[in-house]
């Protein structure tokens, strides 16, 4: 019997063509040259425009899709005889190969300046871009292209050392973010809440000293802003209310030795100790008259709060003048600790979080 074949020959053609940029930060762009002026070009990716400038590029190549190879179909009016075969049975086995689980994805980002009026901060997810952020000189936001992803992002140095260090989540800065000399020492450090500054912000020398300390709420300067000098000493001090300066809080009556060191506290509030068994209690009196209470575990974590204590910061004081803690409130909140070695520097600062102490 005579068995018809037909055999089909399908050719695939190449995909078009696709350029791809190694940036000096070592970020890997994709996309379409649409535009291009004497320093900079004008790339168009699935993720939107682009501007780059041609000194951020460390090499541009092309990049062409192959063919992929023919594939050839053949069909037969009836099956092929299948010839007996003296080979042990084969069982094969329904069963699931175990998973393999995959590495965490390579979350970065860069930071690039297209002109002295933009900014742009490039999100990459192992290497290729996702979104990018464009934000005017002022900070200001302008653009958003694509989706940037939950998670913590890092940024590095063009000879691989770390840079800035941010956790991102539903498309806004959350959380702690630091950034780092090219030496690895801090450089700055923030706390953010949904995408403004929210809490203390603060700016140290590369030897650890620190420059400048703010403190923000909604974004916007809401308490003592100060400024040392290298030698660690206050060079200015100003308080802010909703971004602007404004009459600080009056000063209480202090210890004579604590507050010619340092210009005197900042509310008029006074404090009462008390050690418990769990941590400490704190009362606080408004000249005299108890307005409101802290109690805190060892760990500083908030147990209960009680009454209403005045917005601004509170210093607490040993009998014979040292500071030991500082205490900000803001609407009647407990939003950050300082604690001090005894009339010395100081040794550790927490945020809080649902009445969890965050240490930073």
């Amino acid at each position: 019997m005579k068995y018809l074949l037909y055999t089909i020959i399908l050719f695939t053609p190449a995909v078009c063509r696709a350029d791809t940029f190694l940036m000096q930060d070592g970020a890997r762009l994709e996309g379409e040259v649409t535009g291009e002026m004497d320093d900079t070009l004008l790339v168009k990716t699935r993720y939107g425009a682009l501007t780059i400038k041609k000194a951020d590029i460390q090499e541009r190549k092309a990049q062409e899709a192959p063919p992929l190879p023919p594939a050839k179909l053949e069909i037969s009016s009836a099956p092929a005889a299948v010839a007996p075969s003296t080979a042990p049975a084969v069982e094969v086995s329904s069963a699931q190969p175990a998973a393999v689980a995959e590495p965490a994805p390579s979350l970065t980002f860069a930071t690039i300046s297209p002109s002295t009026m933009t900014r742009q901060l490039v999100y990459s997810e192992n290497g290729v871009a996702i979104a990018t952020e464009t934000f005017e000189a002022s900070g200001g936001l302008l653009t958003l292209e694509g989706a940037i992803k939950d998670g913590t992002y890092t940024e590095y140095y063009s000879d691989g050392g770390l840079k800035t260090v941010k956790t991102m989540l539903g498309g806004k800065a959350n959380g702690t973010l630091k950034a780092y000399y090219r030496s690895g020492a801090l450089q700055a450090e923030a706390y953010y809440l949904a995408g403004g500054k929210d809490g203390l912000l603060r700016y140290h020398t590369e030897d650890g000293k620190v420059l400048m300390e703010a403190s923000y709420r909604n974004d916007q300067l809401n308490g003592w802003k100060r400024e040392y000098g290298p030698d660690g000493a206050l060079t200015s001090e100003t308080y802010y209310a909703d971004d602007k300066p404004a009459a600080p809080p009056q000063a209480q009556a202090a210890p004579a030795a604590q507050a010619a060191a340092d210009g005197g506290p900042d509310t008029q509030i006074t404090v009462k100790t008390l050690e418990l068994a769990r941590g400490e209690r704190f009362s606080f009196h408004l000249n005299g008259k108890y307005v409101g209470k802290v109690h805190l575990d060892k760990e500083y974590n908030l147990i209960r709060q009680g009454g209403k204590v005045p917005d601004g910061l509170v210093k607490v004081y040993t009998e014979d003048g040292r500071l030991v803690k500082e205490f900000l409130f803001e609407k009647n909140t407990l939003r950050a600790l300082r604690v001090y070695e005894p009339g010395g520097p100081l040794q550790a600062e927490y945020g809080y979080e649902r009445e969890k102490a965050v240490k930073k």
